[in-house]
């Protein structure tokens, strides 16, 4: 299984704080770090001021492309825009997640995860076929995109809150046969399921083969730190179970992209923010951390 991370934790590092503009930036701060594969996050690209809603997006995309290439690395995955999906913001939210999936095509991405669309009227957990029949007119609109790209789109469980949101894989699966077209599927994000104490591998086995992808993270179940595996006390005997077990085809992604953060919450002066150097000493870490899971269970790939 091969490793990935998210090019996310790096864009505040950055000399742009943009994530598309700082996108390529990014990249090159993955040099030696032992990652090979890397996941695209598009999670800003409805925000306000985004390279990705104006007309040389293209440009940004392939010059990202560039800077992987030349350093020998390949896109595996990606995370989509975080968006409102009604509304006039649903309307710009919309055409950043096309975008995303045009740049997915362009970066050779196959699967982009994306968080449904969320209402407040709409609760957990009597109101789940209200929840879908809301969320459709978004996403069946991506599906000629989808299908153009071939591109999966792939809802991402989340935690239990006063609103609806999938977060077991029975809702996940419900949520897919809903949407009844072979490019929805699932992501089944670790640590979120960690805060809910679930099962990874009686989840990962009842999603089956609508598992594309996973988010991998830790924390001690209170909160998503998004932090790095073994600070926290996720199961990832039971997760690996699951993955061997259910056939998953994916790559083992992690998302911890708040190990080391660069922002620290009240902090003024020199030492404000995280070194860039200790951020990239960090991500070696992740990734011997992610390497020696795989590697006891005989999975890693090059």
């Amino acid at each position: 299984m091969k490793i990935a991370t998210t090019i996310a934790e790096m864009y505040n590092f950055s000399s742009s704080a943009n994530f598309a503009s700082s996108s390529a930036e990014a990249i090159s701060f993955y040099k030696d770090s032992g990652f090979r594969y890397l996941d695209f996050s598009f999670y800003g690209a409805a925000y306000p001021d985004s390279p990705m809603l104006s007309d040389g997006w293209k440009d940004v995309i392939l010059e990202s492309k560039a800077v992987a290439d030349d350093l020998g690395f390949r896109f595996v995955q990606a995370h989509g825009p975080a968006c409102e999906i009604c509304g006039e913001e649903g309307e710009i939210g919309l055409i950043a997640t096309i975008r995303a999936i045009e740049a997915c095509g362009m970066l050779g991405i196959k699967n982009m995860v994306m968080h449904p669309g969320t209402f407040p009227d709409i609760k957990y957990p009597d109101d789940q076929l209200a929840f879908f029949k809301a969320n459709e007119t978004f996403f069946r609109a991506l599906i000629p995109a989808m299908e153009k790209n071939n591109v999966n789109v792939l809802f991402e469980n989340g935690t239990k809150q006063v609103r609806y949101y999938p977060m077991l894989a029975k809702e996940l699966n419900a949520m897919i046969e809903y949407m009844n077209h072979p490019l929805f599927g699932a992501a089944w994000d670790v640590g979120h399921a960690h805060i809910e104490l679930l099962d990874h591998y009686t989840q990962i086995m009842e999603l089956g083969k609508n598992l594309k992808a996973i988010h991998v993270h830790d924390n001690d179940s209170s909160s998503d730190w998004h932090d790095c595996p073994f600070f926290g006390t996720v199961d990832y005997d039971s997760l690996m179970r699951g993955l061997i077990e259910s056939g998953y085809e994916g790559t083992f992604t992690l998302e911890a992209d708040s190990f080391f953060t660069y922002r620290r919450r009240g902090r003024s002066g020199r030492l404000a923010h995280t070194p860039l150097e200790v951020k990239q000493a960090a991500i070696k870490v992740l990734y011997t951390a992610a390497k020696s899971i795989l590697t006891e269970y005989d999975l890693f790939e090059e």
